[in-house]
């Protein structure tokens, strides 16, 4: 290949292009096409001498050379293949032999720095296997670039890879688990709801396991609030660790308690009696929030609570819930519950009596979420983040190494 980097064959004559090697300190001999489509690149150090890595004495002469093959970035559909001149050098003080250091790739690497930095910018947003595929390369060789580009990304966010370290500590944190292998592993994702960036994922969701994560906290003292759901084991561990937080119950998950046991009735009434169809089709109504209702589709649910008065008192009772919540005060919050509660014993409805439940084993902790209006302390950020874990999993296929997928999370604060 001439130096214009132009194509010869017979007389036809292919154009090319200029492209910059851009490998500091390295210097062209020859290039050529290869019959495979690779462009082959010899390639030798500028520098004429040596530092002896024995005595820190400068060395000029030569030991001897060997060929190293390397792998660069590829050019569009052509892989390059760079031939290293690495010289041996002998040190006339000392007068042992050693290897120039090898700046392109570095010590023993078959790949240049700068492929194994694109490899890792594409495992941080593609899995695994779909990058490997791509660049011709072995899974773990991927997960290695994807460590070296992202351990740099997580420590600039202040988290750490090391599960020991001690945590920053925010004024509300969120708290949740997801499932690695549902019914088997389980993690623990800690939040912080102010700056909204996960602080840690921990392996297991028992007390002792959470009360271990919520000892790295640095100042304990310092957190107002704990959002999470209804958890027999995330409440102990605050309030053994955090002793001075709020806990707060995330309002969605109240709210989504009362709807399990109203869709319960709205299932019931929309099978057939006396061989009429009741509700054929027209659950959403009654399932959809008031406000995300169309002015005719108010009108046909309305209407048809004319018809089933059964089920339209049933749909005021959980309205009026979602209601409280958007209108209520720290100060008419308790009063606000209690008038509920009652409406709810005195009605018929035996489903949404069994979740009742849960108002008196949570009460303190359902109402301390008015303690902190204007600010809506809830767990949305942390459920999305559970979200995104999971779609993780699913586009991975699933991952054996525990830490690869901590990895994935801590990455997602990177933005």
């Amino acid at each position: 290949m001439p130096s214009q980097h132009t194509i010869e064959t017979g007389p036809a004559k292919i154009e090319g292009i200029f492209v910059p090697l851009d490998l500091t300190g390295m210097h062209i001999l020859t290039q050529e096409w290869q019959t495979n489509g690779a462009i082959q690149v010899e390639i030798i150090a500028t520098t004429t001498q040596a530092t002896c890595p024995h005595c820190q004495r400068i060395s000029v002469k030569i030991h001897d050379m060997r060929r190293r093959k390397k792998r660069d970035m590829a050019l569009r559909e052509h892989q390059v293949e760079l031939i290293l001149l690495k010289r041996r050098f002998t040190c006339q003080c000392c007068h042992k032999s050693f290897t120039e250091p090898d700046a392109a790739c570095g010590w023993r690497k078959r790949t240049t720095a700068r492929l194994r930095e694109t490899i890792g910018q594409h495992a941080c947003t593609q899995p695994v296997a779909h990058v490997a595929n791509a660049f011709g390369v072995g899974p773990r060789f991927v997960q290695e670039c994807l460590k070296i580009v992202a351990l740099p990304k997580i420590e600039q966010t202040g988290c750490r890879i090391d599960e020991k370290h001690p945590l920053p500590t925010p004024r509300h944190l969120g708290i949740d688990e997801f499932a690695r292998r549902k019914g088997h592993h389980y993690d623990t994702i800690l939040c912080d709801l102010v700056n909204r960036t996960v602080l840690e994922i921990s392996e297991g969701r028992t007390l002792e396991e959470v009360q271990k994560l919520l000892e790295r906290l640095s100042d304990p003292d310092k957190v107002e609030a704990v959002s999470m759901d209804m958890s027999a084991s995330f409440r102990p561990a605050v309030q053994l660790c955090l002793p001075k937080a709020h806990i707060v119950v995330d309002h969605f998950h109240v709210i989504q308690h009362v709807m399990k046991a109203f869709k319960k009735i709205v299932s019931s009434w929309a099978h057939k009696k006396e061989g009429k169809p009741l509700l054929q089709g027209k659950q959403y109504l009654f399932l959809t929030a008031q406000e995300h209702l169309t002015e005719e589709q108010a009108q046909e649910r309305s209407q048809i609570g004319e018809e089933l008065p059964h089920l339209e008192a049933a749909w005021q009772l959980k309205e009026a819930l979602r209601t409280w919540y958007a209108t209520a005060t720290a100060a008419t919050a308790a009063d606000g519950l209690d008038t509920w509660i009652e409406q709810v014993q005195k009605s018929g409805f035996d489903h949404v009596r069994k979740a009742l439940s849960a108002f008196v084993n949570w009460r303190q902790e359902i109402l301390a979420f008015f303690q902190f209006l204007p600010t809506r302390i809830s767990n949305g950020f942390v459920e999305g983040k559970n979200n995104r874990t999971k779609a993780l999993m699913r586009q991975g296929y699933g991952y054996r190494n525990r830490q690869h997928l901590r990895l994935r999370i801590l990455l997602g604060n990177v933005a």
